[in-house]
């Protein structure tokens, strides 16, 4: 049904939906629209629904709605309630909730090669600006989507959560039900994923008209790491080379020593700390790569010399030496050394290889004791690297000699520019927005712990203009620069929530290996603490040219994440592997699937409601044979007083 909510339409809506909807000049049309969806101003309204979400506690979590009118509705405020849990008499505050609108970016181009799959042709308005806006205007016939972000307070008790979001004027009233389940555990504040998004100091000053180094720019510095924090980044690269732009000053004395000036470094460490964007600490590279002479082209440093009375450029062979020493120097009086990592030189390729080794070699003499880390186009650097950023399509090409150098290495992976095309995931606006959601996904089912984009913001150009064409569409930057700070784009609210969801995939491995620390080991041989999260990852991403882009299953994963953690971490416990896996598709046999488990000592099991024996110690078995091609679901439940725990498994029957 249209919800197009004339007034005997609002009357029949508040008696079954409980709406207190009142309209008189206007029809207005108001749809929850999944967040993977683009919100186009040509969209057709669709049925009434409450807008309906789930998270753990000290977890964010996004929602959209549409709206639209017959004719214009000018001064349209929108306000949410309290969330209110009818058995607890728990509330989650206005604080915790906010509404923005969402503004289109006009593109000229799309992502190269991906035309079977973007969200919309060239040119056109793509939904990517995300505005704090409490009253907007409609205009007659066109759609606008509405970005809801809530965060649930760490403690908060779980449980079913309702309230509405007001959507009012003079002649239009609306009240859109919000039903919020908050699940019975909490996301850490420890980040067991590296992300960082490198970013320029200087657009900052630049796009916000403020001098470098300035109060205004320190405060401005201040809210993109609290930005860079909230949606979890918690790598930051910094620049240190002495010269423009550097957070180190540097004077050459009279007698040929130089001194340094760590007061600014300091005080952008101190706020990248406070915010949480410092777990680990980048530092810039020392120079970039001639492509076509395969050799670095070493940055010179631009350092104010006494004699001279005069800034004046030194070479590598001059400065490096003595400012690396006493950066490790500093980093190590301030106990940051180990979080310390230093760039030689981005993205080395083959033919760059030997140049860039002599580089990292020259780098390690002077300072061994500092990890060296690089976005990689190849594979031969043997006991150079500590921290390995293959890009993600060049790590699954030559998965093979990455994998025989990982070793005790450290392995990321990027993306920028590339890949491009319709198969690997990217976080290009004109592509479906599930393309995004499952990057950090792939760092947990490729077992890479890291992830590095260039661009923070990069803007070029007009920041709210088209994008370069240069890159694919949104490559060069995930915010905007807002009159008071950054603007979120839709791409950094779904990239949040990827990262959210590799929490909830560590969360369960340490639940399952928690459980089996306290088991017979003999018994528990079947339990392998990935075993779960890797079936449910494995949905999501099967290989790395094949992620989804069904975000209903995305969706779906993430609730039996949510499940498997409750039912690993809170009484009864239960656990369960399969052979052969969740998901498989298994050809008819005699013997179909062996199933094992453990819950916790005097539970009731059930697997499809019949009751299975399970051992004083709790642990269960099951055999299941093929009889019918079709589809096999396992349910397993366990009971214990008036508490329970369950979890599903499909197989597909061939």
């Amino acid at each position: 049904m249209k919800t197009l909510f004339r007034p005997f339409l609002l009357i029949a809506l508040a008696l079954t939906l409980g709406l207190p909807g009142l309209a008189s000049a206007e029809s207005i049309s108001v749809w929850p629209v999944d967040v993977h969806e683009k919100i186009f101003s040509d969209a057709a309204p669709r049925e009434i629904a409450p807008l309906t979400l789930s998270a753990a506690s000290n977890e964010y979590e996004s929602a959209q709605f549409a709206l639209r009118c017959d004719e214009d509705a000018p001064n349209l405020s929108i306000a949410p309630s309290n969330l209110i849990c009818e058995a607890s008499g728990a509330k989650i505050g206005l604080e915790n909730i906010r509404i923005r609108r969402i503004e289109p970016l006009h593109i000229t181009k799309n992502t190269p090669d991906a035309d079977d799959i973007v969200v919309r042709k060239a040119p056109c308005d793509i939904p990517e600006i995300l505005y704090d806006e409490s009253v907007v205007s409609l205009k007659a016939n066109e759609t606008l989507g509405i970005w809801v972000t809530l965060r649930v307070p760490k403690g908060t008790p779980a449980g079913e959560y309702k309230g509405s979001i007001y959507i009012k004027s003079d002649s239009v009233s609306f009240d859109l039900p919000v039903a919020l389940t908050v699940f019975a555990f909490e996301l850490p504040d420890t980040r067991h994923l590296y992300m960082t998004n490198w970013w320029s100091a200087g657009n900052v000053a630049k796009y916000h008209n403020v001098e470098y180094m300035s109060d205004d720019f320190w405060a401005l510095i201040e809210k993109y790491f609290k930005n860079m924090g909230e949606h979890r980044q918690n790598v930051v690269i910094l620049p240190w080379i002495p010269g423009v732009g550097s957070f180190i000053d540097c004077v050459h004395k009279k007698d040929g020593t130089f001194e340094y000036d760590f007061a600014n470094f300091e005080k952008i460490l101190k706020l990248a700390e406070e915010n949480g964007v410092a777990e680990r600490i980048e530092l810039s590279h020392i120079g970039g790569i001639d492509r076509t002479s395969h050799t670095i082209n070493f940055s010179s440093a631009t350092i104010y010399d006494e004699k001279e009375e005069a800034a004046i450029n030194f070479p590598i062979d001059v400065w490096l030496e003595p400012a690396l020493k006493a950066l490790c120097d500093y980093l190590k009086k301030t106990g940051r050394l180990e979080r310390a990592m230093l760039h030689v030189s981005d993205e080395p390729y083959l033919p760059d290889i030997e140049a860039w080794r002599e580089a990292s070699e020259r780098v390690r003499k002077i300072a061994p004791e500092l990890k060296q880390i690089d976005a990689i186009e190849t594979m031969n650097f043997s006991n150079r690297l500590d921290v390995w950023v293959p890009k993600l399509s060049h790590f699954d090409r030559w998965r093979k000699g990455f994998e025989q150098r990982r070793g005790d290495n450290e392995y990321w992976y990027y993306i920028c520019c590339h890949p491009v095309g319709p198969n690997y995931p990217n976080r290009f606006m004109d592509l479906p927005a599930a393309r995004l959601r499952v990057l950090h996904w792939i760092n947990y089912s490729e077992d890479l712990v890291g992830y590095l984009h260039w661009g923070f913001n990069y803007w070029q150009g007009e920041a709210f203009g088209p994008p370069t064409e240069k890159y694919g569409p949104g490559d060069t930057h995930l915010v905007y620069p807002g009159p008071n700070g950054p603007l979120d784009s839709i791409r950094w609210e779904l990239e949040r929530e990827s990262a959210e969801d590799y929490e909830y995939l560590k969360l369960l491995e340490e639940s399952v290996a928690n459980i089996k620390s306290e088991l017979d080991p003999e018994k528990a041989w079947f339990l392998d603490s990935k075993g779960r999260t890797m079936e449910l990852a494995r949905r999501i991403v099967p290989d790395l040219v094949s992620t989804t882009m069904d975000a209903s299953l995305i969706e779906k994963t993430r609730q039996d994440l949510a499940n498997e953690i409750v039912a690993a971490a809170s009484e009864p416990k239960l656990v369960v592997q399969t052979f052969p896996e969740d998901g498989k598709t298994i050809y008819s046999g005699p013997n179909l699937v062996e199933l094992y488990g453990a819950a916790t000592p005097g539970s009731k099991v059930t697997i499809n409601d019949e009751e299975v024996p399970v051992a004083e110690d709790g642990f269960f078995k099951k055999l299941f044979y093929a009889d019918a091609k079709g589809e096999l679901n396992v349910v397993v439940r366990a009971v214990l007083g008036d508490k329970a725990a369950q979890t599903t498994r499909h197989f597909v029957i061939k």
